[in-house]
């Protein structure tokens, strides 16, 4: 049979003792309830910067669907004035400059006829 004395050196031999082991065990207690309590605090957190995420998410496409909406509706403004102030074709341009050349020529004989007469 083993004493009291022989039994404690080889319990030392085996390892760490009981009031090192039970420090350390109550350090490791104390150090995952503040864990706990940190990592409840971080999700937390993390859950409220995901909801504030998607609210400017919203927002951001909300606008952008406006300003869709509002340029649409701009070039189609642009469209229809330039629709309704019919521009002049290369044709209609020639048409003109030949009816002006033709009231030039008339003017010219009116005033050659009015010296004349005068």
């Amino acid at each position: 049979m083993q004493g009291v004395s022989e039994q404690r050196r080889q319990d030392e031999g085996r390892g760490v003792p009981d009031s090192v082991r039970t420090a350390i065990e109550r350090t490791f207690a104390a150090t995952a309830e503040g864990a706990a309590e940190t990592r409840d605090r971080a999700g937390e957190v993390l859950d409220e910067v995901a909801r504030r995420g998607r609210g400017a998410r919203e927002a951001v496409a909300g606008r952008a669907q406006e300003a869709r909406e509002s340029s649409a509706g701009a070039a189609a403004k642009v469209i229809e004035a330039i629709e309704g102030m019919r521009l002049a074709s290369h044709e209609d341009l020639k048409a003109l400059s030949e009816q002006v050349e033709e009231l030039s020529r008339r003017v010219d004989e009116l005033e050659n006829k009015a010296k004349v007469e005068g």
